[in-house]
């Protein structure tokens, strides 16, 4: 049976998916084949696969092939797909591999709702090892990565023939989009004005978890590793991206995480490994009680994570070494 790593559709963005696959690679002596989150169903050999991650941009592809021999844990199901995941066929699918290893409580919830075994495993980044990423001698910093920050893949925009028949829409389109996004930055710079003191907005960097430069998967790995060696080495790290701030609980880097208010479900358990604060702490607490209560938090981060880790660890290694 051959040692299978997942990567992502053609056109993938975001490099949080990529570091996951690192995460589950590190268990493998080797890997023999990689296989696309969305064409599992279409594997034509027997592999042998750690099924971790957010799962799936096309549910009509679920379950997986019955040449997938998987390990289910740090399993997220949108709550988008979750109707199209759970046919009778899918049921049985996870029901075969139970239990399942879920990163968040909404999924473990969803699942148990269907009779299938599952627990909250957290995720399998919190497992990557800064030694493997963290060079010597070299600090990053401090860090900004994506705070509150999102960029939808660019895969439902009209076809040119159609922009063309409706001209006048492109003019109206590009100044709402403008408009949006100023007052987005606008509402951004204020929380983050509001809520990390100015000294250390001066002394940050900005980095982004989302690059649209890269094509092969050979690429966007490499991303994922460069990214995680600055992770590694930051002095603190403030996000909004899960991806972002699960590698630096591993790493032992201070991480600061800024929840948005969009598909919070994803949350749900992995927010309370992390020092956080939500939109709404900011705009309704006053400015210096926040920013004393950042300054803690930079410090060092909470350890609820550690345990979780080291379970994640035993049940993949045993699964990888079978």
């Amino acid at each position: 049976m051959k040692n299978a790593l997942l990567v992502y559709r053609k056109g993938e963005t975001n490099i949080g998916d990529y570091i996951q696959s690192l995460a589950a690679k590190q268990f493998f002596e080797s890997v023999d084949i990689e296989v696309c989150r969305e064409e599992l169903n279409r594997i034509k050999e027997p592999v042998k696969l750690v099924m971790n991650g957010w799962f799936m941009h096309e549910p009509k592809n679920w379950p997986p092939s019955k040449n997938v021999f998987p390990k289910y844990v740090s399993f997220h199901i949108t709550n988008h797909a979750k109707d199209t995941m759970l046919t009778k066929e899918a049921i049985a699918h996870f029901r075969r591999f139970e239990p399942i290893g879920c990163r968040d409580h909404f999924t473990k919830n969803i699942l148990n709702k269907y009779g299938i075994k599952s627990y909250f495993s957290g995720c399998l980044t919190l497992t990557l090892k800064k030694e493997d990423y963290v060079i010597d001698g070299i600090s990053s910093g401090i860090i900004f990565s994506d705070i509150l920050f999102h960029k939808n893949d660019d895969f439902t925009k009209k076809s040119v023939l159609k922009r063309i028949r409706n001209p006048h829409k492109i003019v109206i389109n590009l100044f709402r989009k403008k408009r949006e996004n100023f007052y987005k930055k606008q509402k951004t710079k204020h929380i983050i004005s509001k809520l990390i003191p100015k000294e250390i907005i001066r002394k940050s960097k900005k980095i982004s978890n989302q690059n649209f430069k890269l094509k092969t998967h050979k690429e966007k790995f490499d991303e994922g590793e460069r990214l995680l060696s600055i992770y590694a080495s930051a002095k603190l790290v403030v996000t909004s991206r899960i991806h972002v701030a699960l590698p630096c609980l591993a790493f032992g880097t201070p991480v600061i995480f800024i929840r948005p208010n969009r598909d919070i479900e994803r949350f749900d358990g992995i927010i309370d490994l992390f020092h956080a604060f939500t939109i709404e702490d900011i705009l309704n607490t006053p400015k210096e009680e926040l920013q004393k209560k950042f300054l803690q938090f930079s410090k060092a981060n909470k350890k609820l994570h550690i345990p979780l880790a080291e379970q994640l660890k035993k049940d993949v290694c045993i699964f990888t070494e079978q």
